[in-house]
C-alpha cells in the first residue's frame, strides 16, 4: 500500500495554477491649458488606471505643486468616490498639496481628480506626482506635466479674426489665378 501511494505521488503531475503577475497601476497628468498668463488659471487632471484583469485596492497617490504654481481647489473627479468603493480625498491649498485614496479600482477601471491651479511665477513649472500604489501590485508612476506661465497670452479680437480670414481668402484667390 505504501509503495502504491508513493508511486501515485510520483506519477501524478503537479498542477500548479499559473497566476499572472500583477501590473502596477498607471498614473497620467496634464494641464489644460498648459500655457497661462501670469496669475492665470489652469485645470490639472490626474488619471489613475488599473491595467489588471482583477480589482486592486487601497490605490493611493499624492501631488505637491512646484514653486510658482498655487493650488486653488478641487473641481471634481471620481477617485475616492462611491464609483471606486469610497475612499479619502485631502486637499491643502495653503501647502499646495493633495492626496487621494480609492478603496477599489475594478479590472480596467480608471478614476480622475481635477484641480484648479494658478500660475504665480513666470517660466515653466514641472509638476511631478508621487508614485501610485495599491495593495498587491508593484508601485507605478509617477506622472509629470509642465505648466508654463508667460507675461501675457496674445489673443485676437473677432475683428482681427475676420481680417485674417479675409486676407487668407484673398491670398488663396490670387494663387488660384496663377
Amino acid at each position: 500500500m505504501k509503495r502504491l501511494l508513493l508511486a501515485a505521488l510520483f506519477l501524478t503531475p503537479f498542477a500548479v495554477p499559473a497566476f499572472a503577475q500583477a501590473l502596477p497601476p498607471t498614473i497620467t497628468k496634464n494641464f489644460n491649458p498648459s500655457i497661462v498668463a501670469l496669475n492665470g488659471n489652469s485645470d490639472s487632471t490626474i488619471t489613475v488606471t488599473n491595467p489588471n484583469a482583477f480589482p486592486i485596492t487601497n490605490v493611493q497617490f499624492s501631488d505637491t505643486m512646484p514653486a510658482g504654481v498655487a493650488l486653488i481647489t478641487q473641481l471634481g473627479g471620481t477617485c475616492s468616490t462611491l464609483a471606486v468603493g469610497g475612499g479619502i480625498f485631502s486637499i491643502n491649498p495653503g501647502a499646495g498639496t493633495f492626496s487621494s485614496t480609492s478603496n477599489t479600482l475594478t479590472a480596467g477601471q480608471s478614476c480622475t481628480i481635477i484641480v484648479r491651479v494658478q500660475g504665480t511665477t513666470l517660466g515653466p513649472h514641472l509638476n511631478t506626482t508621487s508614485q501610485v500604489t495599491a495593495i498587491g501590485t508593484p508601485a507605478g508612476g509617477p506622472a509629470t506635466a509642465t505648466l508654463t506661465v508667460v507675461s501675457s497670452v496674445p489673443t485676437l479680437s473677432v475683428w482681427m479674426l475676420f481680417a485674417l480670414a479675409a486676407a487668407l481668402t484673398g491670398m488663396a484667390a490670387l494663387r488660384l489665378r496663377t
